[in-house]
């Protein structure tokens, strides 16, 4: 049986994750630009490649990699969570909060999106914009009274927005 280079691009991508998993990420890095070299137009290697630079705290080489997966499959929820974060690290919170945004017009409010509803308000508590900060803990507190850490958000929020109106 002959490979193609498609498969030949899963094996590169599959070495790379495994080699994340050790967190030997100039490898994984590697393994991920031979994939890329097959299989240009997959947003599963991008989005590998992005996580493996994220660890190493090459950013905008993460940004890269998210944005080319994004490209292409613009419904890749993961990967704006991932840019998003990564935004978040660099301060950029209304760039993060426009990638949370995304992930929010492609997907129902889940155990998923709760988390990235919950960084999407401290992406606005940095902001200040603490009564839009409330409104995403709100929500996520709706689909899941019970999540600690929206809850001190909320509570936090609430306290600085009271502050601020005094």
């Amino acid at each position: 049986m002959l490979w193609n280079e498609e498969a030949i691009a899963l094996v590169w991508t599959n070495t790379g994750i495994a080699y994340c998993d050790l967190s030997i990420y100039d490898k994984a890095i590697h393994c991920f630009e031979k994939g890329l070299e097959l299989d240009t137009d997959n947003p599963d290697i991008w989005y590998n490649k992005g996580i493996a630079h994220s660890y190493v705290g090459e950013h905008e080489e993460s940004i890269i990699s998210y944005s080319k997966a994004l490209d292409i499959d613009p419904k890749y929820d993961n990967a704006w969570i991932n840019k998003g974060i990564i935004f978040d690290t660099l301060g950029r919170y209304e760039d993060a909060i426009e990638c949370y945004e995304n992930v929010h017009s492609t997907m129902e409010l889940n155990s998923k999106c709760t988390i990235t509803w919950n960084k999407k308000g401290v992406a606005y508590y940095h902001l200040h914009k603490y009564e839009e900060a409330i409104t995403c803990f709100a929500k996520v507190l709706n689909a899941d009274p019970d999540y600690k850490d929206a809850k001190i958000n909320m509570t936090a929020a609430m306290a600085k927005l009271k502050r601020d109106e005094a």
